[in-house]
């Protein structure tokens, strides 16, 4: 952690409590299969994936990693072009290398899992019975099974397998390669939103050379509605400017999710984050910078909060502190809350 680092609050920092007035709203960005949510009356939490994917012992993991290669945190920001601090959140792309790898680990684990279940539960039943009742021969049953597991399994654990060996065994940087460039920030210092122009004149149409710069408040976030191949609901949040055609996806963040608990969860996360009025949220992701942030390290003062709480935590509070989170989230009704904006902004 760079200490060195302090934060000062630009005049147009996000601050819930003085929100100006706005345009009005001059056409819906949002599609049809969209829930849009209120501003405001949010609660001090995040998406579970979000917290879990930091966890106490992968964070001191990383702290263990910086005492002994100093440097490597901001190098790594440098190279991949992502940034995750008290100033602001910056997401970036992995390359299409190292996607390669992370979906061959992905799919091939999730697969060869489902892949198990249906074939205990459905396939091998059906099998047993149909060379028992219906041929009546049993004398080749094993080979069978052994054969048509080699069919089922062998692809998928094949995938499973050397991607593991790749993100796992292998140096880090062979697999991990960085993008062409981040893809947007959110940024508490100074409140503005920016997604980034990836090609020359990406945002020409708008009057705009350069990078989409724009205030937090003039965003709106829509829950998206997708199908899954199933036809069962899937959820994502997106981050939708009001008064142009321009939206971020929270997908790489979170990734789809299979209820719209988990988005409302993102909303009020990223509220909290890029308000001043508010502390950081209370997660292990930022628990390190919280003693840079002004209203933070005031209100962790006033509170006498233990700097250490998340990353001194063992792993069963941990888990108790996870199952309380999974309850929090599932009993969110952010479409219920009062829309804050509509104060300082004429809706359609």
């Amino acid at each position: 952690m760079n200490t060195a680092v302090t934060t000062h609050y630009a005049e147009g920092a996000y601050d819930s409590r003085h929100i100006p007035n706005q345009p009005p709203q001059i056409r819906k960005q949002a599609g049809l299969l969209t829930m849009v949510l209120p501003w405001g009356s949010t609660e001090d939490i995040a998406p579970y994936n979000f917290v879990d994917q930091d966890s106490p012992k992968r964070l001191r993991e990383l702290d263990e990693n910086e005492r002994k290669h100093p440097g490597t945190r901001l190098r790594n920001e440098t190279v991949f072009h992502t940034i995750c601090n008290h100033i602001c959140y910056r997401r970036a792309h992995v390359s299409l290398w190292t996607q390669i790898w992370l979906y061959m680990w992905g799919l091939g684990r999730a697969l060869s899992l489902i892949g198990a279940a249906l074939y205990i539960l459905l396939f091998l039943p059906i099998l047993l019975l149909t060379r028992i009742y219906l041929i009546g021969d049993t004398s080749d049953i094993t080979n069978t099974i052994i054969i048509s597991a080699s069919w089922v399994f062998l692809p998928t654990l094949s995938c499973w397998l050397i991607g593991y060996i790749a993100i796992y065994k292998l140096p880090t940087h062979w697999i991990l390669k960085p993008s062409k460039g981040p893809l947007w920030e959110l940024n508490r210092q100074t409140g503005q939103v920016t997604v980034f122009a990836r090609k020359p004149g990406q945002f020409a149409h708008l009057g705009i050379d350069g990078d989409f710069i724009r205030p937090f408040y003039e965003f709106d976030a829509c829950v998206h509605i997708l199908p899954s191949r199933q036809g069962l609901p899937q959820y994502s949040l997106h981050l939708v400017h009001r008064y142009q055609s321009v939206a971020i996806d929270f997908k790489p963040v979170t990734g789809l999710q299979s209820s719209e608990q988990a988005c409302f969860a993102l909303w009020d996360m990223w509220q909290n984050y890029m308000d001043i009025s508010h502390p950081l949220p209370d997660i292990p992701t930022w628990e390190e910078f919280r003693p840079l942030d002004p209203t933070t390290a005031e209100i962790d003062r006033q509170t006498n909060r233990n700097p250490r709480f998340w990353r001194d935590m063992d792993d069963a509070t941990y888990k108790v502190a996870m199952d309380d989170l999974q309850t929090r989230i599932h009993k969110l009704n952010a479409l219920s809350r009062p829309n804050l904006m509509v104060r300082h902004v004429l809706y359609l």
